[in-house]
């Protein structure tokens, strides 16, 4: 109660200092006419109006239990309204208040500074680190009645080495490629014969042909360059049908990074070289690549399939589709990145934690959770939930049933086979070589190499 107090307060508070201003600036002395008294006292009636109204609406959003949890997520816009309406709806059902926090882009940082601190919310968003980064934190779930409802193909992600699973999956979150489909068809491509990196460039040399971007790439923010190694490593490192395989190299610290990770260094380099991206790549934003993808000027935008979603929200009418991510092998299986969707964990020392199972058990319901995967157009992750109607999962099961068993899912190479914090140092590292086309490809695998060194060892 103490949180919806203090947000009451404040509530009031500014309620009150509006009206003071208001007053002070209506009592002008000798100056103010007779017209202005009137209009100055009727702002200060509809300010006190709208105060109440606040204040009664704010009454009348009050849990009825005395518990109020804090919940932290990184959604914002109109995914983090969707959440909200949940929460008012478990609010509603259980009488157990609900505080949603959104720190935006500052999540990890803030998420960083509470654990730091010792003071944590009673529920948070592990956006992909349940197992390694906040384990230490989080209450172990193995006896909730929904952990036997959780995918397979989403559960091994979930649960660290001891067997212990700290989080309720709602969604899982695959990366692959999204594509227009109206560019392929203009270049004649077919998106489920790529199979091959080869094939994948071979594919760049038609869609060139068109006038149009075959890769566009947000690279203003670091996170959309990373995407590019996120992607392309298990292929040549780590999946199951890599000859010289490298996951334990990379887990004990012995990887080779200058024999290792120069072939993708160079052939994002080739790519450039090629004219496959956008001009702008460095300066592009994430926005302007969905945007491209949405409106026919990019052809392909290597990202989560979340991208559709939004590439839909600006033009409805886009034919868009998902690809498999390519081998660097012939023969080699094609493959889809996955890892953690929409995930909540409950802070081991929180003073609630029944009322915090509670919103668990909620959310894994399957009428919720399916809203909580379709609000930002992902994958259910229980058992017999689907929002197969929804445009991202139709156009997955299409790309799935294309390439059936030679189609291998694996868990995000960063979050699998890196330490912690390496998902910036990969961007950092990738933006090398579009500063210094031909020629940075030795400081891209010098830059990752040395922030490797520095935190395989922390």
């Amino acid at each position: 109660m103490k949180r919806h107090a203090k947000k009451l307060t404040a509530l009031l508070c500014t309620a009150a200092m509006s009206a003071a201003l208001l007053s002070g600036c209506s009592s002008g002395g000798d100056g103010q006419t007779a017209d202005q008294a009137p209009a100055a006292q009727d702002e200060e009636s509809k300010t006190e109006a709208a105060a109440q109204t606040a204040d009664s609406a704010e009454q009348a959003a009050q849990p009825a239990s005395d518990v109020v949890l804090e919940l932290e997520t990184t959604w914002t816009g109109e995914m983090l309204e969707g959440l909200q309406q949940i929460m008012d709806d478990f609010t509603a059902e259980t009488g157990i208040g609900v505080e949603v926090i959104s720190p935006g882009d500052d999540y990890e940082n803030v998420m960083k500074t509470r654990m730091a601190s010792g003071d944590l919310p009673d529920l948070w968003e592990t956006h992909g680190w349940s197992t390694t980064r906040y384990s230490e934190y989080l209450t172990p779930l193995n006896d909730e009645p929904w952990v036997s409802h959780v995918k397979e193909s989403i559960k091994k992600t979930v649960t660290d080495s001891q067997g212990n699973i700290y989080v309720v999956p709602l969604s899982i979150d695959p990366a692959s490629i999204c594509y227009n489909r109206d560019i392929f068809d203009e270049a004649g491509v077919d998106a489920t014969t790529i199979r091959t990196w080869a094939d994948f460039e071979a594919a760049c040399d038609k869609l060139l042909t068109t006038g149009k971007v075959p890769v566009y790439v947000g690279g203003k923010s670091v996170n959309n360059i990373a995407n590019l190694f996120e992607v392309m490593a298990p292929g040549f490192l780590t999946n199951e049908d890599v000859p010289d395989n490298q996951g334990a190299a990379l887990l004990d610290g012995s990887f080779d990074w200058e024999a290792n990770w120069t072939p993708l260094a160079q052939m994002l380099d080739g790519w450039q070289q090629k004219g496959y991206f956008n001009k702008d790549i460095l300066t592009a934003s994430d926005d302007a690549s969905i945007q491209a993808l949405a409106n026919g000027d990019g052809a392909i935008v290597i990202s989560g399939n979340h991208t559709i979603t939004q590439a839909l929200s600006y033009n409805p009418d886009a034919r868009l589709g998902i690809m498999a991510i390519p081998s660097p092998n012939e023969g080699g299986k094609v493959y889809v990145s996955s890892g953690e969707g929409s995930c909540y964990g409950i802070w081991k020392d929180t003073e609630y934690p029944e009322e915090s199972r509670k919103l668990l058990e909620y959310l894994a319901r399957d009428d919720v959770s399916v809203k909580v995967a379709t609000i930002n157009g992902k994958i259910p992750a229980m058992e017999g939930v689907t929002n197969d109607n929804e445009y991202v999962t139709k156009e997955f099961n299409i790309m799935m049933n294309a390439f059936g068993d030679d189609l291998l899912y694996v868990n995000y190479f960063d979050r699998e086979f890196l330490p912690s914090g390496m998902w910036n140092d990969m961007g950092v590292a990738g933006n090398e070589i579009f500063m210094n086309p031909g020629k940075g490809i030795e400081k891209c695998v010098e830059t990752i190499k040395t922030a490797y060194d520095e935190k395989i060892s922390q």
